[in-house]
């Protein structure tokens, strides 16, 4: 399996975070470390985000805890832009 992700690392509950998406649909999935180890390692886990095709999607972390962002496009061509959100 191959997906895109980023190490967003220890953020505190309501931080945000616009990812931009050019190419495809693909599935954007906002994990905590745990469920992330558990997607990597093909076991079930929960993730906040879902599919979308439209650009940009914000994601806002629902708790404070160490985060991974993934990007699934299932191997369709796309450019991923990640960046927080700042207020």
């Amino acid at each position: 399996m191959e997906w895109l992700y980023w190490d967003l690392g220890s953020v505190a509950g309501g931080g945000q975070f616009e990812v931009k998406l050019r190419g495809s649909i693909a599935r954007v999935c906002l994990m905590d470390r745990q469920e992330y180890e558990a997607y990597c390692e093909d076991e079930e886990y929960d993730f906040f985000g879902g599919f979308t095709d439209v650009s940009p999607v914000v994601c806002e972390v629902p708790y404070d805890d160490y985060w991974f962002l993934v990007v699934d496009s299932y191997s369709n061509p796309i450019t991923v832009e990640v960046a927080q959100v700042v207020d």
